[in-house]
């Protein structure tokens, strides 16, 4: 009987030790926040302020508080995708998936970010396609993700259907949530449009950014908010 106990309790060992390896491939693989990260390509914004867009993200990514910030997640690790949009039919994932843990792989997202070409030089601003272009890209997500977040920039309320709050609703209802970057530069009123229309989930919130000069410094305090999944950051704190 003790030599049938011995080799049972042999076996579960072995099968545990065995599962071990696949268990921590897992834990390596998942993420602690997927984001997709979608940026104005329509008429408004033009070669200066759109690179202008993808240099600030770069910038912020670079950062070492941000960086700081995804090491102190519970995984340690978030999941980036880049999304171009314009009219409805003008979207574009210019930056699959790609998972970021340390520096150096923030690095090379920040390079590929500030090296993405601009795929449409005018058209409409369809933010309700972008959301829904966006909320699909979850699909393809590789990675376990502790959140889902879609982070809408533009300086101009939806000129095109689908619907911008009914897609919003489509993709909350999905467990998605959506953030804000309005860029005051162009249209009155916008950041109250973005709070109304655009945003939602859990946690939603907006960050404004005056002017296209100010974006890289809005875009850090939005990355180091989602990051962190709270209200901590100041518009106080420092770059």
């Amino acid at each position: 009987m003790r030599n049938s106990c011995g080799c049972a309790l042999a076996l579960a060992l072995a099968i545990m030790l065995l599962a071990l390896p696949a268990h921590r491939a897992r834990a390596q693989a998942s993420v602690d926040l997927a984001l997709v990260l979608a940026v104005d390509a329509s008429t408004s914004v033009n070669r200066e302020e759109f690179g202008l867009q993808l240099d600030g993200i770069a910038t912020a990514l670079r950062h070492p508080r941000v960086i700081q910030a995804i090491r102190n997640g519970a995984v340690g690790a978030i999941a980036i995708a880049l999304v171009e949009w314009s009219s409805p039919h003008q979207t574009w994932l210019a930056i699959p998936w790609t998972r970021i843990s340390d520096a150096a792989s923030a690095e090379r997202m920040a390079d590929m970010i500030s090296q993405t070409p601009r795929l449409f030089a005018d058209g409409g601003t369809a933010i309700g396609a972008a959301i829904r272009f966006s909320a699909l890209q979850f699909r393809h997500l590789p990675f376990p993700a502790g959140r889902r977040v879609i982070d809408i920039s533009g300086d101009g309320s939806n000129t095109h259907l689908p619907d911008v709050s009914a897609e919003r609703d489509v993709a909350v209802a999905a467990g998605i949530t959506i953030n804000g970057l309005p860029i005051l530069s162009r249209e009155e009123g916008i950041e109250n449009y973005y709070q109304r229309r655009v945003i939602g989930g859990n946690s939603a919130f907006v960050e404004v950014a005056v002017d296209y000069a100010s974006f890289p410094s809005a875009m850090l305090r939005k990355l180091l908010r989602e990051i962190r999944s709270d209200s901590l950051v100041s518009v106080l704190e420092p770059d």
